[in-house]
C-alpha cells in the first residue's frame, strides 16, 4: 500500500517544455510517450482525488483516507499509471475509474467497431490501435469487443416496424462461409424499405443456405409479425415463385419485377456483337408510354429477333404481368419501382467490406460484420429518396384512402 501523496500544483511551464520536446522528437500527441499523455494522467488522478474528497464529506468522521493503491489503466491516449486513493472503511468506489476497471477507452472500442465494420481483420485492428493509442489489444480481446454488439443486433432484428411502407425492395446476396469443416455458400436475404417520410432503412438481414421463395415467405411473415400491415409495391428479381409468396402474406401489394434483372437475363442468350442492338430494342419496350404500347413493341421485338433469340421474347411474355406493373403509374413512381438498383447499391457496400475476407468463419461472424458495416456507413445508404414530396403527393392521388389512413 502506498503512502499518502502530497498534492503538488501543476507546473504548466514544465509541462509545456516537455510536450514541445516530445512533439519535436516525433512522439505525437497521444500514445505511450505522447505529449498529452502526462496531462491526461494528471487530470484522471485529480478527478480521483476530488471524488475521494466528496466521499469523505458524505461519510461519518470515523472514516479516513488510507493511502493509495496502484493500477495501470488502458485509455484512448495510451496506458496510464494511476494511484487511486483508498479509505479505511473500503467503500470508496470512484466513478471515473471503477475499482476493478482496467480499461478507460470507450473511444478505442468505438474505433474497433468502426474498423471492423469497414472490413479490417482482427490483426489489422490490433496493429492500428497499438500504433495510434499505444494500447495493446489482442485479436481475442478485439473479438470480445465486437461480440458485445450481439445484444444490439438482437434488439435490431426484433425491433417493431412501421405499419405501412410505400415500397420494399427484396434481394439476396451470397457469401462464402465455413460450416462443419468446409466452405459453403450462404444467402443473405435483404429487406430494404422506403417509409412514408421517404427514408430508406434495412428492415432485416436473414441468412439461409440458398435463395428460395419458401424462405422469402418466412422473411415476409417476420416483417408482418413485427408490425408491417400493408406495402404498396414490392420490387424483386426474377426468382421463381416470388410473386406467389408475396401475395400470400401481403395480398394487396403490387409486385414489380426488376427490369434491369430481366435485361441481364435476356443478354445471356445474345452474341456480343448484338448486345447494343438488343439493349436498344428492349429499351423501346420498357420506356413506352403505357402497357398497351409496350406490348406492341414486344411483338415487334419478337418479329425482329425470334429467329435468332426466341428465348428472349418468350421470357418477357411469360413474366409480363410483373414486368409491366409500373406502366400503370406516373413517371416519378415508375423510376422508383422499376428496378432493384437501390438494394444492389447496398449490396455493393456489403461486398466491399467482405471482399478481402475469403470465407467467413461462421454465420454469426458474417451477420456481425454486415450489421457493423451498415451501422458504420449509414450516411452512404440511409439517404432520403429524391423528390419525395412530389412522389408522396402522386401516391396519395393514386391510392387515396389506402395511404391517407396512415398519414393521419
Amino acid at each position: 500500500m502506498k503512502k499518502k501523496k502530497d498534492k503538488e500544483p501543476f507546473d504548466y511551464q514544465a509541462f509545456e517544455k516537455d510536450a514541445i520536446a516530445k512533439l519535436k522528437a516525433g512522439k505525437g500527441l497521444i500514445g505511450p510517450d505522447g505529449a498529452m499523455t502526462g496531462m491526461i494522467q494528471r487530470i484522471l488522478q485529480a478527478a480521483l482525488e476530488g471524488e475521494m474528497d466528496d466521499h469523505m464529506e458524505e461519510r461519518d468522521t470515523d472514516n479516513r483516507r488510507n493511502g493509495y493503491t496502484s493500477k495501470r489503466v488502458q485509455t484512448s491516449v495510451g496506458s496510464i499509471e494511476l494511484s487511486p486513493p483508498r479509505d479505511r472503511s473500503g467503500d470508496f468506489d470512484p466513478k471515473i475509474v471503477r475499482k476493478w476497471e482496467r480499461r478507460l477507452a470507450p473511444e478505442v472500442e468505438h474505433q474497433i467497431l468502426t474498423l471492423y465494420g469497414m472490413g479490417n481483420s482482427y490483426l489489422d485492428i490490433s496493429s492500428f490501435i497499438e500504433q495510434m493509442y499505444g494500447v495493446k489489444y489482442s485479436p481475442s480481446l478485439i473479438s470480445s469487443v465486437t461480440d458485445r454488439v450481439w445484444e444490439e443486433i438482437d434488439l435490431w432484428k426484433k425491433r417493431p416496424l412501421d405499419t405501412f411502407f410505400p415500397l420494399i425492395y427484396l434481394d439476396a446476396i451470397h457469401f462464402k462461409v465455413r460450416e462443419n469443416g468446409r466452405v459453403v455458400t450462404k444467402a443473405i436475404y435483404t429487406v430494404f424499405g422506403v417509409n412514408l417520410e421517404g427514408e430508406r432503412d434495412v428492415l432485416g438481414l436473414y441468412i439461409d443456405q440458398a435463395e428460395g421463395a419458401r424462405f422469402w415467405g418466412r422473411v415476409l411473415e417476420d416483417i408482418r409479425d413485427r408490425g408491417v400491415e400493408d406495402v404498396l409495391f414490392f420490387c424483386v428479381d426474377g426468382l421463381k415463385g416470388f410473386p406467389n409468396v408475396i401475395q400470400q402474406v401481403f395480398p394487396q401489394s403490387i409486385v414489380q419485377r426488376c427490369i434491369v434483372h430481366m435485361i441481364r437475363t435476356s443478354l445471356r442468350y445474345v452474341s456480343y456483337k448484338d448486345y447494343k442492338k438488343i439493349c436498344k430494342d428492349l429499351r423501346v419496350i420498357y420506356t413506352s408510354a403505357d402497357a398497351a404500347e409496350a406490348e406492341r413493341q414486344l411483338e415487334e421485338f419478337a418479329n425482329k429477333w425470334d429467329n435468332q433469340y426466341p428465348e428472349i421474347s418468350k421470357k418477357w411474355k411469360a413474366s409480363w404481368i410483373e414486368l409491366s406493373a409500373f406502366f400503370d403509374y406516373p413517371q416519378n413512381i415508375r423510376r422508383m419501382i422499376y428496378t432493384t438498383n437501390a438494394v444492389e447499391a447496398l449490396h455493393r457496400l456489403l461486398r466491399k467490406t467482405t471482399k478481402t475476407k475469403g470465407a467467413i468463419i461462421n454465420d454469426e461472424a458474417l451477420i456481425k460484420m454486415l450489421y457493423l458495416t451498415l451501422k458504420t456507413n449509414q450516411k452512404t445508404w440511409k439517404r432520403k429518396a429524391r423528390e419525395w414530396p412530389q412522389i408522396l403527393s402522386t401516391l396519395r392521388r393514386e391510392f387515396g384512402e389506402r395511404i391517407n389512413q396512415y398519414l393521419e
